[in-house]
């Protein structure tokens, strides 16, 4: 009898820890498994690599017409990259179509004698000035970097390294944008203006830059000169030797750590 008895309590004892560990197991099933990774394609990233950001699909057009169909096919947020080098998550959006335009990047007309050149805004500056390079001509706002897209660029109006010569949209004579809509629309200083002066700088808000025809200039060999000094004396520096200085084309200067009072004036 007490052997029957025992059998049916450790019966009973398996059946309730066999129970309580599924039900353990259940609880913490989620917790045990690893969330789904996004697919590498998905993840697009600035040039620092901080700041990763998923998105539903990332599209890299090489014809006009693909673009606008895949817009128009869209029905959630868009989101557009060049070079990837504005930084803090600029360059993409959550769960958006990512527009990669580094494909896009074929040079439409180039005429030498009147200093001008057509290109599609995944194209970088370094590729158009090779292009242009055996003309004897220079892009007119050379900025720190040549890695750059011109789209890129365009759409947060970059400053260049010239004294005096201003932003990139003085070098710029007209654009081809996308709009929302799926039209593309041409717009210069005089006609669409509103656009153009939007657009450029716009961060992508008015349309995609689709081309871009820009004012090149001469080009010409530059010597570089650097002056060290404690960033205390820089303000006169620039004021006496910089600023109405004729033979001075670029000039930046740059800040030292750990403490940052001493920097380097380049020109």
């Amino acid at each position: 009898m007490l052997k029957k008895l025992l059998k049916k309590l450790s019966i009973a004892v398996l059946v309730t820890v066999v129970v309580t560990l599924c039900w353990c197991l259940s609880y913490l099933l989620p917790y045990l498994t690893a969330p789904e990774q996004p697919t590498a394609e998905l993840v697009v990233n600035d040039i620092t690599r901080l700041n990763p950001i998923k998105v539903a699909k990332v599209l890299r057009p090489q014809t006009e017409a693909e673009l606008v169909q895949q817009l128009m096919n869209s029905s959630g947020a868009v989101s557009v990259g060049g070079g990837r080098y504005s930084q803090g998550g600029q360059i993409a959006l959550s769960d958006s179509l990512h527009i990669d335009m580094r494909s896009y990047n074929n040079i439409v007309s180039f005429t030498p004698d009147k200093k001008q050149i057509t290109v599609q805004a995944g194209i970088t500056w370094r590729d158009i000035q090779a292009h242009i390079d055996g003309y004897d001509l220079s892009v007119k706002t050379m900025q720190s970097y040549a890695d750059f897209t011109v789209g890129g660029s365009l759409s947060v109006n970059a400053h260049g390294r010239y004294i005096g010569e201003g932003p990139l949209i003085n070098s710029v004579l007209a654009i081809r944008l996308l709009l929302a809509d799926g039209n593309v629309v041409s717009a210069t200083p005089e006609t669409n203006s509103e656009l153009f002066f939007a657009a450029i700088g716009g961060y992508g808000a008015m349309g995609i830059i689709l081309e871009a025809s820009l004012q090149l200039t001469d080009n010409s060999r530059v010597q570089r000169q650097v002056t060290t000094m404690a960033a205390s004396q820089y303000r006169n520096f620039f004021q006496s030797q910089i600023r109405e200085n004729a033979q001075v084309v670029f000039h930046n200067a740059v800040l030292y750590p750990p403490n940052y009072n001493q920097m380097a004036a380049v020109s």
